[in-house]
């Protein structure tokens, strides 16, 4: 019987649930193991301690002393409604504030001129992002074409992460 089956069966010895068997085998196991005949003596004396220590009751007047003490029930509500209202205009007021600039920016947002100038712009971005990540491509394609060592030690740390995510896995299948 090893530490823990031990420990287990003790509990189950003082809750009253072990099986004379099982009782004895406790028995043996305690002869032999110090340590276990030392926890076993400890589990009994609290135990012991416990089962002799009187139920402590309240003071007859503790529960008309504590609804004395909490705050009445218009000052909480009062609270809880400034605290509502406070994260509700939390919440609106930056939305209302951006209505009200929008509102505000309308005619100079409404010119035709700033909105084609600003479509230009964005589609003037929009090439020069395709250009870039086409060059990119071309460029890592070409080397990869050119040093296929590099593809080899992709694959190799690719491979120990997957290996390292699976052993960690396990780890903590294990610790559950």
């Amino acid at each position: 019987m090893n530490h823990d089956d031990a420990f287990a069966l003790m509990m189950d010895m003082l809750d009253g649930e072990a099986s004379a068997d099982r009782v004895s085998d406790l028995q043996s196991h305690l002869r032999a193991c110090p340590e276990c005949s030392s926890e076993w003596r400890a589990l009994v004396a609290i135990d012991t301690l416990f089962r002799q220590t009187p139920a402590l009751s309240p003071a007859a007047d503790f529960v008309s002393k504590t609804l004395a003490r909490l705050p009445n029930r218009r000052m909480r509500l009062w609270a809880m409604g400034t605290i509502y209202g406070a994260v509700l205009l939390g919440g609106l007021l930056p939305l209302a504030l951006l209505g009200l600039l929008a509102y505000r920016l309308m005619p100079v947002l409404s010119q035709p001129t700033l909105v084609e100038s600003i479509f230009e712009s964005l589609q003037t971005t929009q090439r020069t992002a395709g250009i870039v990540m086409s060059a990119l491509i071309t460029g890592a394609g070409e080397v990869l074409v050119q040093q296929p060592v590099y593809v080899g030690y992709l694959l190799v740390i690719a491979g120990i992460i997957f290996l390292w995510g699976g052993v960690y896995r396990r780890l903590l299948v294990m610790e559950n």
